[in-house]
């Protein structure tokens, strides 16, 4: 069987380091390593990997979603994997609105095992697949519900998310439940909407949560 061929990118050379052997204790073949995004884009056009794990953040300039919205388009297969502080980035970044889709992104603390990160490069590669099919759910959400919605992963309430977003909360109530109907989430007494709508938006976006 054909090893799964990867490139890996992060600009600590520790965490390159330990990232690219465990991968390669796994099974997996890691072709080149890079410290830049400059030097991850260049390795993935040069080596033509199977799949990407990359660093979200490199310190000033670039981030590892540019890495990846740059290479989305010429690398319509390749599985990109974003290792990253915390989940889906856009609910933390106000001017993230739009990022390849397929992506997923595993969240460093919750890794257990270099097992995840193997499961993660697998999970990467179908779903870059099933982007480039049209086989992927869009997750079709405005830029104010993405506020909203990353007021509720920061675990704000109702008040606090109208608080901060100068709205009132009958704005945001109706901001809620317009996404859970987007998300096609089943809403009843039984259902922890603002929970519903996290679980359900990591589970498109592909993070490892």
């Amino acid at each position: 069987m054909q090893k799964i061929r990867v490139v890996v990118a992060d600009n600590h050379s520790l965490t390159l380091s330990g990232v690219a052997d465990s991968l390669q204790a796994h099974g997996l073949k890691v072709e080149g390593q890079g410290m830049s995004a400059a030097e991850a884009i260049d390795l993935v056009k040069d080596l033509s990997p199977d799949a990407l794990v990359t660093d979200l953040d490199f310190g000033p300039g670039p981030t590892g979603l540019d890495i990846a919205q740059h290479l989305r388009k010429s690398h319509p297969h390749l599985g990109i994997v974003v290792l990253s502080a915390y989940g889906d980035p856009r609910l933390h970044n106000v001017v993230l609105d739009e990022v390849p889709q397929g992506l997923v992104y595993l969240i460093k603390q919750q890794v257990k095992s270099t097992t995840d990160i193997v499961q993660a490069v697998r999970s990467s590669i179908d779903k870059a697949l099933l982007a480039e099919r049209g086989e992927l759910p869009r997750i079709d959400l405005t830029s104010a519900q993405i506020a909203v919605l990353r007021h509720i992963a920061q675990g704000l309430s109702n008040s606090g998310i109208a608080t901060a977003l100068s709205i009132s909360e009958e704005s945001v109530a109706k901001t809620i439940n317009r996404m859970a109907r987007r998300l096609d989430i089943s809403s009843g007494p039984d259902v922890n909407l603002r929970a519903a709508l996290i679980q359900q938006y990591f589970d498109l976006v592909g993070s490892n949560r």
